[in-house]
């Protein structure tokens, strides 16, 4: 009988020319996805700051918008300094009471509490960062330790203002302001990040206003006339 069947299959020059091309197409799939992922990493990079910064003023806009005027049962001062640190960098701090505007478990909506903002230089030798101390139960025997809340890492500057309805002021003491609250507060924070190659640092501003219920505004924000309380 004659021989059998041929057979049929690759050469061995074929498949190192099926190699070579999937090398190629995996090698520029590679390439694609690193730039990909390089471009998303860069992109959070620059978001993060404004995320982190968006957010710090957020609490302190709910703080300053519920603070309390200085008289009455529980009154407490609102206190604001201006400072610089070492460096000369804007380091203001604010004291307040307000209500709880989070009312969570075993916390009343209405509770009055001792609210601080401070800039202030961490352990390890880190920039400093925007902390926050919370004092609740004022009316306990024995006034509890505040509750500390980092807001924001890496602060560059942090600068408050006060409106007392006719000019903007460095400081504000209600103790020597007829026990009044200011119009309107405004917040400057700055933050600093590294840049894009890593080895410049870059910054990040935020400026905010916000007008106090109880400061004295006589009519809607962006209407009317404010006066001092």
């Amino acid at each position: 009988m004659a021989g059998g069947k041929n057979k049929s299959g690759f050469t061995f020059l074929e498949m190192l020319l099926a190699m070579g091309m999937m090398s190629i197409l995996a090698g520029s799939l590679y390439a694609s996805l690193h730039i990909a992922f390089r471009t998303r990493d860069s992109a959070e990079a620059q978001l993060d700051p404004v995320r982190t910064a968006q957010l710090a003023i957020e609490l302190l806009r709910q703080d300053i918008e519920s603070a309390l005027p200085p008289t009455g049962i529980l009154a407490g001062e609102f206190i604001g300094t201006d400072a610089t640190d070492e460096l000369g960098r804007d380091a203001d701090t604010l004291t307040l009471h307000s209500s709880a505007h989070n009312a969570s478990a075993g916390e009343i909506a209405s509770d009055v509490r001792l609210v601080e903002f401070s800039f202030e230089p961490t352990s390890d030798g880190d920039k400093p960062v925007l902390l926050r101390r919370i004092t609740t139960n004022l009316l306990a025997p024995e006034v509890p330790e505040p509750e500390e809340e980092v807001l924001c890492r890496s602060v560059l500057a942090w600068n408050i203002s006060y409106y007392d309805g006719y000019e903007w002021l460095d400081a504000w003491d209600s103790t020597t302001q007829g026990n009044a609250l200011p119009v309107a507060v405004q917040v400057t924070l700055e933050i600093g990040y590294p840049g894009e190659d890593g080895s410049e640092e870059e910054s990040y501003r935020l400026s905010r206003s916000f007008i106090l219920p109880c400061g004295g505004v006589e009519s809607g924000e962006g209407t009317g006339t404010q006066s001092r309380t």
